[in-house]
């Protein structure tokens, strides 16, 4: 009883917090309330269990039950209060797909089903396996519920430092602990460190990324075929469901929340629903709360946000001063930059300098390189997605073209691909490449986006686009 209450009450909490800030009615609502719910929901419990469960760990549910339950009744009223005022979205014409591309799709989608059966079956009948997952992000959460409270977790020196006072150590002890409290609540909901219920989030996780990014996939446009067509795209991506299988990493979590924040970010720019705005900027905030290179996707997310709303006369000043800092950075030897999450990163010359992660000295290995290619379009672990991708966006160019945020998205995830490619061939991070570890875990991070700029690519354009425009005129 104690578990079904730990689950139902987050994602009670969470959709009733989704439908106050996106009370809309429209194609895929439902979906995107119960995918967003699930996710904002599981955070919610975290958050709870981080303020109100730090002196008592083994009883942490029934001490943030309460308050999550408060806001799970004030998010109901809001949102039942806003919903009577909210216009419906406008209807569409249903077109009727042929019967084979149905039959088609539903054979895709039952294998999806099947899939996500024998990925609960691996997290319900397998401990905690992969090795980052037991070595450092469950640390800090079996510590803590064992020990019955919280203690702090101190870099190796500090703590040998203070043998007197109780402090932890490990490997990840500098990373953000908002998955550790997330797991610290359901243990203690289960009664024990029990670890299938401790890791069951990641499947509920799954299911929260691919019903999130429907119903919104659905609400930006895309016809009912196209966005289950996209959905089965996204969700049978091999890398994608071994980190459900296998649970217990973080990446998934941070590619999550990247992809609902890009595509809420979508609908503000298309509909200027506030709601929408607020949650892309709540999940934007989150990303370094979750893993330390979150920082870096936040700081890129600012930056394409900015531009994307400056004035045109403005952006060419904005690029100018992008050209200008790099240069300086080329000049200069030394410089530092103030990175939130991450602190003051020093560059220079010979490396680049990060507190949280360490140095990482600049050359360029061509070996890493190659490893990067071989993982995208070598290794099954993306189907045949970057082969795709491609050809895709060169198939639908003028669509990009006449969509001005969707072609500021696209310039988002190239951005971030590039970052990537730096990072793994002219540091000392090639390293995760050549061994084929970090290098597709933080090409995940940005496959939602990236699969939301392919699946866009086929739907209708915005009402305020260039091509519409056109037509509208040439018909008036």
């Amino acid at each position: 009883m104690s578990l079904s209450i730990a689950w139902l009450l987050p994602l009670a909490a969470g959709i009733a917090l989704w439908l106050a800030g996106a009370p809309r009615r429209g194609p895929g609502a439902l979906a995107a309330a119960c995918g967003h719910g699930i996710v904002f929901g599981l955070f919610l419990a975290a958050a709870a269990t981080a303020i109100f469960a730090r002196a008592d760990t083994a009883h942490a549910w029934t001490h943030a039950a309460w308050p999550l339950a408060i806001l799970a009744a004030l998010s109901t009223v809001v949102a039942w209060r806003r919903s009577r005022r909210a216009p419906a979205a406008p209807i569409h014409k249903v077109e009727n797909a042929n019967k084979w591309t149905m039959g088609l799709l539903a054979v895709a989608l039952a294998s999806l089903v099947f899939r996500g059966w024998l990925m609960f079956r691996e997290i319900w009948l397998r401990p905690t396996f992969p090795w980052d997952a037991w070595d450092a992000w469950a640390v800090k959460s079996k510590t803590w519920f064992l020990l019955g409270h919280y203690a702090p977790f101190v870099s190796m020196p500090d703590w040998l430092a203070h043998p007197a006072q109780e402090l932890y150590t490990g490997i990840a002890w500098a990373y953000p602990a908002t998955l550790a409290w997330m797991q610290v609540w359901f243990a203690s909901a289960a009664g024990g460190w029990i670890e299938p219920q401790v890791n069951l989030p990641w499947f509920a996780l799954w299911i929260g990324l691919l019903f999130g990014h429907y119903g919104q996939w659905r609400a930006l446009g895309l016809d009912r075929v196209r966005a289950l067509a996209a959905l089965y795209a996204l969700g049978s991506l091999p890398l994608l469901d071994v980190h459900v299988a296998l649970a217990g990493y973080a990446d998934l979590w941070l590619a999550t929340l990247l992809g609902f924040a890009v595509l809420a970010w979508l609908r503000w720019r298309r509909e200027r629903d506030f709601g929408q705005l607020v949650i892309a900027l709540a999940c934007a905030a989150l990303l370094p709360a979750i893993k330390l290179e979150g920082a870096i996707w936040l700081m890129l997310c600012a930056v394409v946000a900015i531009y994307d709303i400056l004035p045109r006369r403005w952006r060419r000043l904005a690029l100018a001063a992008s050209v200008g800092v790099l240069v300086l950075l080329a000049i200069v030897r030394r410089i530092s930059l103030p990175v939130p999450g991450l602190g003051w990163v020093q560059i220079t010359h010979g490396g680049i300098v990060v507190p949280a992660l360490g140095e990482y000295a600049l050359n360029f290995h061509a070996d890493a390189l190659a490893s990067v290619l071989t993982s995208l379009f070598v290794q099954p672990n993306w189907h045949l997605l970057w082969w795709l991708a491609p050809g895709i966006v060169l198939w639908r160019w003028r669509a990009l073209r006449d969509d001005e945020s969707l072609r500021h998205l696209g310039a988002f995830v190239l951005l971030g691909f590039a970052f990537l490619l730096f990072l793994f061939t002219c540091t000392d991070a090639s390293r995760w490449a050549e061994s084929y570890t970090a290098v597709n875990r933080l090409i995940l991070q940005l496959v939602p986006a990236t699969v939301t700029v392919l699946a866009l690519l086929f739907g209708p354009l915005p009402l305020h686009s260039s091509l519409n425009a056109r037509i509208t005129k040439r018909s008036s």
